[in-house]
Parts: structure tokens; C-alpha cells; sequence
């Protein structure tokens, strides 16, 4: 993204927050603004779609698949009394996380496993030489077409848990905010959040077409599986394109929330 996207983007952020914020500011020098995020144009980013959700407030944010912590950044700035739990399996990006909870945010807490459908363990795929890329799926060859800086280097087997199982833990009986970000796992994340989707007030899902198996099904299956646990789609956005047609988008973000209730 050139200069002038960077502060299109942070001018939408600010609009919808309805005022600047200094964390998403472009081009500055990041010695120069502690805290800032990791990836500003994906702070600025989730700013835009947390606030098309149209919450009006959030005291509880479950970020899964936290990587460098800029959602849960995001969430804060909008919702700055919430709790936020990132939910993070790689041990480099635990580190990041932690650091940054110890420095300045002592409302995070953060879960250092994977969350799929059942206890285990399971082999995490990763890019030794990248920190936002690793797979509990793997790296399909059709993935890495579309993604062809992504290296497959090497796997470590890390825990995981149910999303259920961690709310009964955690004694979390609400989420106002849900995002999942965990390259083609998204299904498996579900499978085991059954009981606390009826407690979550909205969610934002990435969902891969190209991790499993390749089909644009899994758009559908993903919107027809959060309309059976209440949801309603406030926006369905594409995120990664195919390098050979650049029109064909493989990987979209889903955007849902629980209707207003009638008093």
C-alpha cells in the first residue's frame, strides 16, 4: 500500500472512531510512538470492521490466533474498559504478547495453546522466517500459489484446547467480541466454542478457500454455520486474491453479530 492508502485508511479508522488516534498513525517512525502497532494498515483495518459491527460497547474480547496483538489493540482502542484473552500457539509471538501485557496492559491475559474442536496436541506448521504464518492444516500447494513468499521450514507440535473448555476454565460466561484468525482452522475453532457462541455477541472470522480443500463451499458453509448458531452477516470481505486472476478472491474476512433484542 503506497503513502496515500496508508492515510486514506487511517482517515476512515479516525472516522469511524469519530476521532484521531495516535496508534494508527502512518508514516511516522515507530521509535517515535511507543506501543504502536505491529502492522498499522491492519490496526487501522480492524478499527473499520469493529465499528461496522455497530456495538455499543464490550467488556470481553477473545482474540484467537493473536500473532503480534494488533486486533486486541484495535478492540482496546475502541472498547478501552474490555478484558481482552489472546489466545496465541507460537512461542515467539507469546513473547511479543507478553511483553506487551507486562508494559501496558494488564487487562490482557494471554493463552498459550491452539483451540480446535478437542483436547490434544497437534503439529503447527510454520515459516521459520516469518512470524504472521503458521498452519494447524498445513501448506497446500494452492496456498502457497497465492502466497508465494510463504516457506514451509518446519513444525512444532503445540496444545490445544476448546474454546468451550477455556470459557468453563476462565469462568467466562460472555464474549462481546470474538475474532478468529487461524489459517484454515476456522471450522475446527467452532466445532469446540458450541456452548459459548450462544453467549457471544458478535464475531470476526477469517475464513481460507485455499488451506483445506480450494472450494469457495467453505464461504458458504462458514455463513450458513454462523447463521445456525444466530448470527446475522453484517459484512463478508475478501482478503487474498488468486496471483493468476486477480479478480478471484480466496480468502475472506466475516463480519457477524446477534441482532438487537426487542425490550
Amino acid at each position: 500500500m503506497n503513502a496515500f492508502g496508508k492515510i486514506a485508511l487511517y482517515l476512515q479508522a479516525a472516522a469511524a472512531l469519530r476521532s484521531p488516534h495516535w496508534l494508527g498513525l502512518p508514516l511516522l517512525p515507530k521509535s517515535l510512538c511507543p506501543g504502536s502497532p505491529a502492522n498499522r494498515g491492519a490496526y487501522n483495518t480492524f478499527i473499520i470492521w469493529i465499528k461496522q459491527l455497530g456495538l455499543s460497547s464490550a467488556k470481553m474480547v477473545v482474540d484467537v490466533g493473536a500473532n503480534h496483538g494488533d486486533f486486541s489493540k484495535a478492540a482496546g482502542t475502541c472498547f478501552p474498559e474490555a478484558e481482552v484473552l489472546l489466545v496465541e500457539p507460537l512461542p515467539k509471538m507469546q513473547r511479543c504478547l507478553e511483553q506487551i501485557i507486562r508494559t501496558r496492559r494488564n487487562k490482557w491475559r494471554l493463552l498459550p495453546c491452539a483451540l480446535g474442536a478437542e483436547h490434544g496436541s497437534l503439529p503447527l506448521f510454520v515459516d521459520e522466517g516469518r512470524d504472521d504464518i503458521a498452519s494447524l492444516v498445513g501448506f497446500s500447494e494452492e496456498y502457497l500459489k497465492v502466497n508465494p513468499r510463504a516457506q514451509p521450514t518446519g513444525k512444532m507440535i503445540c496444545e490445544v484446547k476448546t474454546l468451550d473448555a477455556v470459557a468453563a476454565e476462565l469462568a467466562l460466561d460472555h464474549i462481546d467480541l470474538l475474532k478468529i484468525d487461524v489459517e484454515g482452522f476456522e471450522f475446527e475453532v467452532l466445532k469446540g466454542a458450541g456452548q459459548i457462541l450462544k453467549k457471544t455477541d458478535a464475531v470476526i472470522i477469517e475464513v481460507s478457500l485455499v488451506r483445506n480443500t480450494g472450494t469457495s463451499g467453505l464461504l458458504v458453509e462458514m455463513l450458513d454455520c454462523l447463521a445456525r448458531h444466530g448470527f446475522q452477516i453484517v459484512n463478508v470481505i475478501p482478503s487474498l486474491y488468486d496471483i493468476d486472476e486477480p479478480w478471484r478472491p480466496r480468502e475472506f474476512n466475516v463480519l457477524a453479530r446477534r441482532g438487537i433484542k426487542s425490550p
